[in-house]
């Protein structure tokens, strides 16, 4: 097999990075770390699941594994990615992408295989405690709500229904869809799992709130979008969606949309971190404003729950 053209596209970190290879086809190369034959093994049980290029519903077609250079190969997708779509097309192009992120997820959560580490509720709620402890140290105003955000959250682990798990894509948004020639694309695999299905629901809502909020000006601007979505899952035969479940995930991805702002610290960052979490309060029926302390010697006394590891 000769390499007719090879570059990088894109480096994300020293653990993945892609490469696209010029062939008889087009590809893209995904390097990793360490070992993740595991994601190729995925994407073929996929393909057997009815996932392949030729359904309506599919994925990148996987290629191969190359273990010794840690480089999984797949087709590359041609199309126009969702997130233009929700940028710049008008209602009704934004409703029909709507729906066909919310028929592809619903798909996926009802046929997938259930492969990879199973996501509980305590594992989950650790991840947020790594998101909130990071934002604390962002200023006064963020540690306090992302404080209380937190707490709310805990708070209604209880409430939570026993709902039965499904196969979770690990980070389903926009930014993850293309539309090519009549069919629905889902991209990146790395963090596949065994999930509640309100999870993937909630980080695709979220997903567009950040959107919305970066790029057109109102959290609400994608509102309508994002409610064409949920219907549509909903109509779709996908599973059920506890209200308390959508509530908590709501909620926690508007925390890590938060932590995100503050981690890449781009322009106007600060005013987004906390439109997003007061965006998680008001999701779990919180809409309160803090009123951060004046502090005169620079410390802050944090509030309950605030000191938990």
């Amino acid at each position: 097999m000769r390499v007719e053209r090879m570059h990088l596209l894109k480096w994300r970190s020293p653990k993945r990075c892609l490469i696209e290879f010029l062939l008889q086809t087009d590809m893209i190369g995904k390097v990793y770390a360490k070992d993740r034959a595991d994601v190729y093994r995925f994407m073929e049980a996929l393909n057997r699941a009815g996932f392949d290029r030729a359904a309506q519903f599919s994925i990148p077609q996987p290629i191969g594994y190359l273990p010794d250079l840690y480089l999984l190969l797949q087709a590359k997708v041609r199309g126009v990615k969702a997130k233009e779509i929700f940028l710049t097309g008008d209602d009704p192009a934004r409703a029909m992408a709507s729906e066909q992120c919310a028929g592809w997820l619903a798909r996926f959560h009802a046929a997938a295989p259930q492969w990879g580490p199973v996501l509980r509720t305590e594992k989950f709620l650790r991840r947020c405690e790594a998101k909130r402890r990071h934002l604390s140290d962002q200023g006064a105003d963020l540690y306090f709500k992302s404080s209380q955000l937190f707490e709310e959250l805990e708070a209604s682990r209880a409430s939570l229904a026993d709902t039965p798990m499904c196969a979770g894509h690990g980070d389903f948004g926009y930014h993850q869809v293309i539309f090519a020639e009549g069919r629905t694309v889902v991209c990146d695999w790395d963090v596949y799992d065994v999930c509640d299905p309100a999870r993937d629901v909630a980080r695709f809502i979220v997903a567009l709130k950040r959107l919305a909020l970066k790029n057109l000006g109102s959290i609400r601007e994608l509102d309508g979008a994002a409610e064409i979505f949920l219907k549509k899952y909903r109509d779709s035969g996908g599973p059920s969606l506890p209200e308390e479940q959508m509530r908590f995930f709501n909620a926690a991805y508007c925390l890590w949309e938060a932590q995100w702002e503050a981690k890449r610290r781009r322009p106007e960052w600060h005013e987004r971190a906390e439109a997003m979490l007061d965006e998680g309060l008001r999701a779990l029926g919180e809409q309160k404003t803090l009123r951060v302390p004046e502090l005169a010697t620079g410390s802050v006394s944090k509030p309950r729950g605030g000191t938990r590891a």
